[in-house]
């Protein structure tokens, strides 16, 4: 088998930050990352196990610093740690931060925010929660459900794809007399979409690897698999090796959050495996 790598995969510049930022905290006394700093299990459980504990609420943290993730938080939960008197470390990507300010503008203006992305995912639950009346749509679906607005201003979630926002604004125009577009998809998230699209439409199988709980690993799955075989996996040892039989060309992508090591590990497992 031959495999290759896309050009842009792993750690983007956000969580690279953000795992900085951790790193230096290592050994301090009482440090804890409000929900899971990035998402990667294996990441975040090398974090527990060096002291950096993560904790769904708040009122989990009896003293200390508390970590703000790379995915940002509303801002009622920067403020209550505050009030909790807790020391407040920013982990928050500028990119997802930017987002957020964009938000407030565009509601302090008049007009209907519109955000494009999982409704659930911690990073669209940060950004919401800037603006009290903004709506989230995941999907063309959703776009057609909308009343109609005098404004609407639209952002996204930073690691959608490009192709879906194209097609909400071409909808969300029907439904309002002035739309204001942000595109705030991040660069890195567009390149490394890019480089995976185009080497899946070269080989007979495409490994997507990352959290199974990460949003941008999620889409890098779902485009490759438009234009090939593509399996999503955490680490070589979640591969059904079944997949890997006739297959000549393989290519491997992985996700934001996707640690080095573990692409390095996937690469070298997969060099030396002989099928049968």
């Amino acid at each position: 088998m031959k495999i290759y790598l896309a050009k842009h995969a792993g750690f983007c510049f956000g969580v690279k930050r953000a795992m900085d930022i951790a790193t230096k905290l290592i050994g301090e006394d009482n440090v804890y990352s409000l929900g899971p700093l990035i998402h990667n299990p294996q990441v975040v459980e090398d974090l527990e196990m060096k002291g950096i504990k993560c904790v769904k609420e708040l009122d989990e943290i009896p003293k200390g610093k508390v970590i703000i993730r790379a995915h940002g938080v509303p801002p009622q939960e920067i403020q209550q740690a505050k009030e909790l008197r807790l020391d407040v470390v920013n982990a928050v990507c500028p990119y997802v931060k930017k987002v957020h300010n964009i938000t407030k503008k565009l509601e302090e203006g008049g007009y209907q925010v519109i955000i494009l992305g999982e409704k659930k995912h911690p990073e669209v639950i940060g950004i919401k929660g800037n603006s009290e009346n903004a709506i989230v749509i995941e999907d063309l679906r959703d776009t057609k459900k909308l009343s109609n607005y005098k404004k609407i201003g639209l952002v996204s979630q930073t690691t959608q794809s490009k192709e879906k926002f194209g097609e909400l604004i071409e909808e969300l125009e029907k439904h309002t007399q002035e739309l204001k577009v942000y595109n705030t998809i991040c660069d890195a998230t567009e390149q490394r979409q890019q480089s995976a699209v185009e080497l899946a439409k070269k080989v007979d199988l495409m490994i997507v690897l990352g959290g199974y709980n990460s949003g941008n690993t999620r889409r890098l799955a779902e485009l490759c698999s438009k234009e090939t075989e593509t399996v999503h996996v955490e680490k070589f040892s979640d591969l059904d090796k079944k997949v890997l039989a006739g297959k000549e060309e393989i290519g491997v992508t992985a996700g934001a959050s996707t640690p080095d090591y573990l692409i390095k590990e996937l690469l070298k497992e997969l060099k030396s495996y002989r099928v049968g």
